[in-house]
Parts: C-alpha cells; structure tokens; sequence
C-alpha cells in the first residue's frame, strides 16, 4: 500500500513540470498588454491542490515598488493558454 501511495505521488509531482517555458510565458503576455514594458518579472505558481502550475508575469512601466502601468498575466505552464489580465 505505501508504495502505490509513493508511485502516485511521484506521478503527481512529475507531471507539473510546464511544457510552456518563461520566455514563452513572457512573448505570450506581451499579446495580452497595450504597452511596452520597461520590466518583466516572471513567477511559477501552484494554483490549486492537484500543484497545477502558472506564469504570473508581470510586466510594467517605471520602477516595481511604483510602477506607472502594471499588469499581470497569468499563463497556464502546460497549454500557454491566458488565464486571466489584471491590473498590478
């Protein structure tokens, strides 16, 4: 029993790697924004219990702590597809 327990955890953990990497996270984002950015930053997250990853790339004008234009992309890792733009 434990060691089907540790398989499926293994199987678990191994299938959140994304298949869409930060660069392409990042070129997908900049379609989704009205303005060039000065600066990107670029985070993977969990967005659930199941561990199911996401981009949040932030992209904005001026400097992080007080951006004039600030929004965030949320990217899902394994399909590119835009999950949801929203202000910073």
């Amino acid at each position: 029993m434990v060691l089907v327990a540790a398989f499926l955890v293994s199987r678990s953990c191994a299938d959140n790697r994304p298949e869409v990497d930060s660069q392409e996270a990042i070129a997908i984002a900049k379609q989704q924004i009205d303005f060039e950015p000065d600066a990107v930053q670029i985070r993977n997250v969990p967005t659930s219990l199941q561990q199911h990853r996401v981009w949040a790339v932030s992209l904005y004008t001026g400097t992080p702590t007080v951006p004039d234009l600030c929004q965030i992309v949320e990217v899902d890792a394994l399909t590119g597809d835009v999950i949801r733009v929203s202000n910073c």
